[in-house]
């Protein structure tokens, strides 16, 4: 696939924050506050697409940018810094396209993946169910063999953009085998029944659903890859995925550093600015230094994303690491702002206490983030005892 030459981080992170601060900031509030039902913001996630940021890293055949996986980083924490849902909703078409693009036959490349990336359709990733979640390999959806198409049965949840998915990559069990495959599905059809979840405590300009599959119609040429193989396909996607998790923690981190050093420099309190207080000083020193520890391993694991080397431990470490570190900071920054934080009038502090939680959970929660990392540091040192 033909790449074009690396456009320097800077002209990447000024295109970010120059959306980010003129076109997301000043309705990041009336997005989060809305009520329900709630909407999708379509002109907003079309301009990310005609800006080229959902497909900034992906190949330049397929409408994408060609750009190095550090560029697209850097594109995430920008958009997080100012609403972590948009850096969100930029990170979801490449949950679709990375396993079309990876091992799907070009006509089904060249069908869908520029206009996913290019924000003409919405696609996305359906794996989770509603008994099966970190349990991945235990899904029920079931594709019934037609002939010359599949017939899904099954439902799915937790799944963001499902309510208003053009086409979504759905994962489910061809009928009599007990491995998973991977299907491309066109959603505009009878038996694709989407609910969009509700009540949802943070990431809220983002929609959330759960779809009930009623033998929704796949054509065989949209079936991805090898049949048997979708559980390997999910799980390296998802490798991807929490690269780009940790920078949306780093952006949320790096949001709350800001708003906190800024209003210890502000606020008063025993004659003099809290920056002066000891106290708030250590705060902000750990504050700082998990998020540049955050920054380095979040940078490393995507610098071996893009050079094609094994980078699964690196992904769920920077994952782990990033999404703990926004979690410290943002808690570190509602107390020093106090009562202020807590009172989402005051300040974006209240926001950013709602919105961190999704990090720990979405795309693999800690815990598992764990176990991978454990397996890989235990089986590296097998082979070394046994080398």
């Amino acid at each position: 696939m033909a790449r074009v030459q690396p456009q320097p981080l800077d002209q990447a992170r000024d295109l970010a924050r120059q959306f980010a601060q003129e076109e997301i900031a000043p309705v990041s509030e009336h997005w989060d506050q809305m009520g329900e039902p709630r909407e999708f913001p379509h002109e907003l996630y079309r301009r990310m697409g005609e800006l080229g940021l959902l497909g900034y890293s992906s190949p330049a055949d397929f409408g994408g940018g060609g750009r190095p996986q550090a560029d697209f980083v850097t594109i995430i924490e920008e958009l997080a810094y100012v609403d972590i849902a948009f850096a969100v909703m930029c990170g979801i078409p490449r949950l679709f396209t990375i396993p079309v693009l990876a091992y799907g036959p070009e006509a089904l490349k060249e069908k869908y993946v520029e206009p996913c990336l290019r924000a003409k359709t919405i696609g996305a990733f359906a794996l989770s169910e509603p008994g099966a979640g970190s349990d991945a390999a235990n899904l029920q959806t079931i594709a019934r063999d037609c002939g010359d198409h599949y017939l899904i049965s099954g439902e799915k949840t937790f799944i963001t953009h499902g309510d208003v998915c053009d086409v979504a990559l759905v994962f489910g069990k061809i009928e009599g085998s007990d491995r998973l495959s991977a299907f491309v599905v066109d959603t505009g059809q009878p038996g694709w029944r989407p609910n969009t979840l509700e009540r949802k405590m943070g990431i809220r300009a983002t929609t959330t659903a759960r779809i009930l599959l009623e033998e929704v119609r796949a054509p065989k040429e949209n079936l991805v890859g090898e049949a048997g193989q979708g559980f390997r396909y999910a799980m390296e996607t998802l490798d991807c995925a929490r690269v780009s998790v940790a920078a949306q923690a780093i952006g949320i981190t790096w949001r709350a550093l800001d708003e906190a050093c800024c209003h210890a420099l502000r606020r008063e309190a025993f004659g003099k600015p809290l920056a002066a207080q000891q106290a708030i000083g250590w705060m902000i020193a750990d504050m700082a230094t998990r998020l540049e520890a955050a920054r380095l391993l979040t940078a490393r694991a995507a610098g071996k994303q893009e050079e094609g080397e094994p980078f699964a431990a690196l992904a769920s470490m920077a994952k782990l690491s990033a999404s703990e570190t926004a979690r410290f900071a943002v808690d570190r920054a509602m107390q020093i702002y106090g009562g202020y934080g807590y009172i989402g009038e005051y300040s974006v502090i209240e926001k950013l206490y709602r919105d961190q939680r999704f990090l720990e959970i979405g795309e693999g929660t800690s815990e598992v983030q764990r176990l991978i990392i454990s397996r890989h540091v235990l089986e590296a040192a097998r082979r070394r005892e046994l080398g």
